[in-house]
């Protein structure tokens, strides 16, 4: 949702009119299910996407017009195997596709709620009116079907929650760290990477990173705040610097800390961490080996199975 938000930001700032195409709703195989989101330009330029092919084309020529009409509309989109075909696609199901008009003028306050609530770290729920009428935000504590349409004093919505995704904390910035930042920044994950080395903090090796930091492994505490929807990443060079990233996140209340490196380099960790004090029912927050079973072997590939197992641990979360 960030990407879309920040595409609506640029063009309101540029007095610029939009159409935010969603799903909210769907039967049997379609490309995508309710909650995607792409945003429609008059020029046809399109940021996000419902699913791509044929019918995200046909929604946007139609968010095209609707553009020039300057309304909301809600349209079905029959994938049954013949209107598939007609699509040249090869799902087979039904998709209620809504368009909202987002006036340049008027529609600006609803995103600067969606941003305050992100930097608060609150969930919010985002209400979008299926006929006429604005986007209503509203807080967690309202109650509503999650990705369904409600009734509101007469009038329909899509209701939809969303909540702080948290951040991945990486501590290490070799070649596996930054192999990862492209990935998981591409998918929406907010990356903050950290190493001790001035040689591994430079910009340009982690395009997307929302911030690079250069700290003292034995003062993570001092050093970080992490929250129960965060991520921790443990990609740093060696056995004592994984220790102290280690030990550091089992403080926390971070809701997944996960450890790259072979069984000999985990069982040292843990042996440590154990000698210390730490319980095995505290370990067992830990994941390690990091990442799903792949057969990687490549910084690239590791990198692409922590990002996947990073989404899966996401998708549970919502």
């Amino acid at each position: 949702m960030k990407e879309i938000v920040e595409a609506l930001k640029k063009r309101i700032s540029e007095n610029k009119n939009s159409m935010l195409v969603t799903v909210v709703a769907g039967r049997g195989s379609i490309p995508r299910k309710a909650g995607a989101y792409m945003v429609v330009g008059e020029d046809g330029r399109v940021t996000g996407t419902i699913g791509g092919g044929n019918l995200e084309y046909q929604a946007t020529l139609l968010g095209q017009k609707l553009l020039t009409e300057k309304k909301n509309y809600l349209h079905e989109y029959n994938l049954g195997q013949e209107k598939s075909a007609e699509l040249g696609m090869a799902c087979g199901g039904n998709a209620t596709v809504l368009f909202y008009f987002v006036d340049a003028r008027e529609d600006a306050a609803w995103i600067r709620q969606m941003e305050e609530a992100e930097e608060k770290k609150e969930a919010f729920w985002i209400l979008m009116p299926l006929e006429e009428g604005k986007i209503k935000i509203l807080p967690e504590f309202q109650t509503f079907a999650h990705q369904s349409v409600t009734e509101i004093d007469g009038a329909r919505f899509y209701a939809e929650q969303f909540s702080y995704d948290g951040k991945v904390y990486i501590f290490g910035g070799g070649h596996l760290a930054q192999e990862l930042v492209p990935v998981l920044s591409h998918l929406g994950f907010r990356c903050i990477v950290s190493d001790d080395r001035e040689e591994f903090t430079k910009p340009e090796l982690f395009p997307g990173a929302e911030e690079i930091r250069l700290i003292d492994f034995g003062k993570l505490e001092e050093t970080f705040t992490i929250h129960p929807e965060d991520y921790i990443v443990v990609v740093t060079r060696g056995h004592l610097c994984d220790t102290d990233a280690e030990r550091f996140g089992l403080k926390t209340s971070a809701g997944y800390i996960g450890v790259v490196g072979s069984r000999k380099k985990t069982k040292f960790v843990t042996d440590k961490l154990l000698a210390e004090g730490f319980t095995e029912e505290q370990l067992a927050r830990v994941t390690a080996p990091i990442g799903i079973e792949i057969g990687s072997e490549t910084p690239a590939e590791i990198a692409i199975s922590i990002a996947a197992q990073l989404i899966e641990v996401r998708s549970k979360k919502r």
